[in-house]
């Protein structure tokens, strides 16, 4: 509904109502006019009102896209706004349209994401999603490594090495006052009996 405006008579009765660009004014189209608006902005109401609920289903329900990867969690391709309106109307089953999803980035690799999702000029949600990878699996240590590299660690200070010792000592295993001794071995031999 627009507005009303003065025109020349010519202009109006040649241009604009052949062409269903306006319409001439009397009294009784001027309510008619009113009463459209009412309707209108009725219509535009409950429809926020839909689009509201609909992003509030959106948001609640947790988003995963899966695609193909290599071992390392890169994807072979990305993940479009396509593949995330189709997610989305499989987790939800309410319709998207594709051009109404702005993703930042390009999405090439596993993990979490966000979109911004705009249904309506009044009405816009952050959607967070997550790709997982067909046959992709996280790498975390083990919490079993932790405790072995402790436990090997040396528990008593004769297993350490002793830092004071001279290079030379240790190397030619001979004493101080040039008597020649014999290697220690840290290795247990067995007792002769």
């Amino acid at each position: 509904m627009g507005e009303v405006k003065e025109v020349a008579s010519g202009y109006a009765r040649n241009y604009l109502i052949p062409r269903g660009l306006a319409v001439g004014v009397t009294r009784g189209s001027m309510k008619d006019i009113e009463e459209q608006k009412r309707v209108l902005e009725v219509k535009a109401e409950r429809q926020r009102e839909q689009l509201r609920s609909v992003a509030e289903k959106i948001s609640s329900k947790p988003l995963v896209i899966t695609a193909r990867c290599s071992a390392s969690g890169k994807l072979f391709g990305s993940i479009t706004n396509r593949q995330l309106a189709a997610a989305i109307e499989e987790a939800t089953g309410e319709e998207v349209d594709r051009h109404k999803i702005h993703v930042d980035d390009r999405i090439r690799s596993v993990g979490h994401y966000k979109a911004l999702l705009k249904l309506h000029p009044d009405v816009e949600i952050e959607l967070e999603f997550e790709v997982q990878g067909e046959g992709f699996e996280a790498e975390e240590p083990p919490e079993d490594e932790a405790d072995t590299t402790a436990a090997a660690a040396p528990a008593t200070p004769e297993a350490a090495v002793d830092e004071t010792a001279s290079p030379v000592e240790e190397e030619s295993g001979q004493d101080t006052e040039g008597e020649a001794q014999p290697a220690q071995d840290d290795t247990p031999q067995p007792e002769e009996g």
